[in-house]
């Protein structure tokens, strides 16, 4: 949780956005590895400390972490440059679907 914030709803009361930051965390965790193997030091670094948001964070949190790993799939400068293509858009498309998780319990108030 960021400092200077109250905490926002336990994550563990919503079972399909928890369920989402910790398959978001688990491909951020193997992303890590891959990419370190592939000499890819840059990458690896930015995704590494988002690891610890996706798996305990709270609700913003998970958006920021979720916001700054999505800006690696930029239109010049992308991960998918550096890494298998296909688990790079795996975890695309999990940071996807978290985003929209958040987004729609944003706006409901939740």
């Amino acid at each position: 949780m960021s400092p200077g914030r109250p905490p926002g709803p336990p994550r563990w009361q919503d079972p399909t956005l928890d369920e989402a930051a910790l398959l978001v965390a688990r491909l951020v965790r193997d992303a890590t590895a891959s990419l370190r193997l592939l000499g890819q030091a840059r990458w690896a670094a930015l995704f590494e400390p988002l690891v610890v948001a996706f798996e305990d964070g709270d609700r913003a949190d998970l958006l920021a972490a979720a916001r700054r790993a999505r800006a690696a799939f930029g239109a010049r400068d992308s991960v998918l440059d550096a890494w298998d293509s296909d688990d790079a858009l795996r975890l695309r498309d999990a940071l996807d679907r978290l985003q929209l998780l958040l987004d729609r319990r944003q706006a409901r108030g939740m």
